[in-house]
């Protein structure tokens, strides 16, 4: 039997449900929130979804201003614009796009957000605060999808063996402790554990590592060295999935968080084929082998579609609750 497919199309219209009530209630007092997105990079998939963020606020009544850097700021320039931007009354929320300028610190750039403003719950405080209670207001909005999508699932997490794959700030070791609050039993896995001896155990699998695409970009800085007449020719990366049927639970809930960026295949010469304007031809890929897992897993969500439009959901609903705390307003 196939695995019934989380869609979270459900939980997504729940969470915009309360933007949409923020929404309204801050109109009543003459005021809006305003999500401010801090972008200093020329990455096209950084581009993709600046463009998509602006519309997705656009259709549910929050206001977005993109503050567009150089790819070459500095790290005090950035700092700068970030505490500057934080200082402004009519700013609710600030998100930071990645890849980051060589050489900028994240965790500097964390630093930098007023707490209150942080819309991704990346802020040391924020996350300081969730490592001693899960009830927080600002936790980081993939992490909450990635556990909405979970409970869809199973209600009652009591007792749970539950495997995190992955161990970022922003997804992996957040989940884990909201996991944990769930009164799951929760292990940490990422790309060096060996998850041949590991996975069959755990009833909740949830895969954040980006595996494939983390060695697509090792492969590519070594071949770009290469094409320069530096080191030798690299051999081509394994870009298969993390997550095979061989490793899943009969019946386990899969959610696949992985986002990799990968060539749709390599040239004679081992770079990325190019499409039909030069570039490189590229596709999207998740940390699961979806197709296969699918015919053991109980439930499983989608490469693309589950947990990107959930996650935006409460992003927003992260801006308009640190609006309607601003004004003294309660959330619905």
């Amino acid at each position: 039997m196939m695995a019934k497919i989380l869609e979270g199309k459900t939980e997504t219209r729940r969470i915009l449900d309360e933007v949409a009530a923020g929404v309204t209630a801050l109109a009543r007092v003459g005021k809006k929130a305003l999500l401010a997105a801090v972008q200093a990079n020329d990455h096209p998939g950084a581009d993709w979804y600046a463009k998509a963020l602006a519309g997705h606020c656009r259709e549910h009544g929050v206001e977005h201003r993109l503050i567009r850097l150089s790819s070459e700021a500095d790290e005090s320039e950035l700092v700068g614009e970030i505490e500057k931007t934080s200082a402004e009354p009519e700013v609710s929320g600030i998100i930071l796009f990645t890849p980051l300028p060589p050489g900028v610190s994240h965790l500097r750039l964390a630093e930098a957000l007023t707490p209150e403003k942080d819309a991704e719950g990346i802020h040391p405080a924020n996350l300081g605060k969730l490592v001693l209670s899960a009830r927080v207001s600002t936790v980081p909005c993939t992490a909450m999808a990635a556990l909405e999508l979970i409970k869809a699932a199973r209600p009652d997490l009591s007792g749970a063996r539950a495997l995190v794959i992955g161990r970022s700030a922003t997804v992996g070791k957040p989940l884990s402790l909201l996991l944990l609050a769930e009164n799951a039993t929760v292990t940490i896995a990422h790309t060096r554990s060996d998850l041949r001896f590991l996975m069959p155990e755990f009833e909740v699998v949830a895969a954040a590592a980006g595996a494939s695409g983390s060695r697509w970009r090792a492969y590519e800085k070594k071949w770009l060295a290469w094409k320069k007449g530096e080191g030798e020719r690299p051999a081509p990366p394994d870009l298969s999935p993390l997550v095979t049927m061989n490793l899943v639970r009969r019946g386990a809930v899969v959610i696949d968080v992985g986002d990799n960026n990968l060539p749709v295949g390599l040239d004679s010469e081992g770079g990325p084929v190019l499409d039909a304007r030069g570039q490189p031809a590229m596709r999207h890929a998740g940390d699961v082998d979806f197709a296969k897992v699918a015919e053991l897993a109980g439930f499983i969500t989608k490469p693309q579609g589950s947990v990107g439009p959930l996650t935006n959901a409460f992003l927003l609903r992260n801006v308009v609750r640190a609006a309607l705390a601003a004004n003294n307003l309660e959330p619905r």
